[in-house]
């Protein structure tokens, strides 16, 4: 895999995470608006939350893994 290709994963990662947090969040917020007021109406969204807040993280560190990756081997061809 070159490094581009993984930049690119881990910045689709990262969007991949922002828009489940995005729609997790939206559900979480209109359960709170609504009436019924159960609480196992936010438990699977705070889950599906939780799992983005992660993909969004490991994501990050790929990028940041790659960033790393690139910036020696600059260091290196200098």
């Amino acid at each position: 895999m070159s490094t581009i290709s993984a930049l690119n994963s881990g910045v689709a990662g990262m969007q991949r995470g922002i828009a489940m947090a995005e729609k997790s969040a939206a559900t979480i917020a209109s359960a709170a608006t609504s009436t019924s007021g159960n609480p196992s109406d936010v438990a699977e969204p705070l889950v599906e939350l939780m799992m983005a807040r992660l993909q969004v993280e490991a994501s990050a560190k790929v990028v940041d893994t790659i960033s790393d990756t690139i910036g020696t081997l600059i260091d290196t061809k200098a």
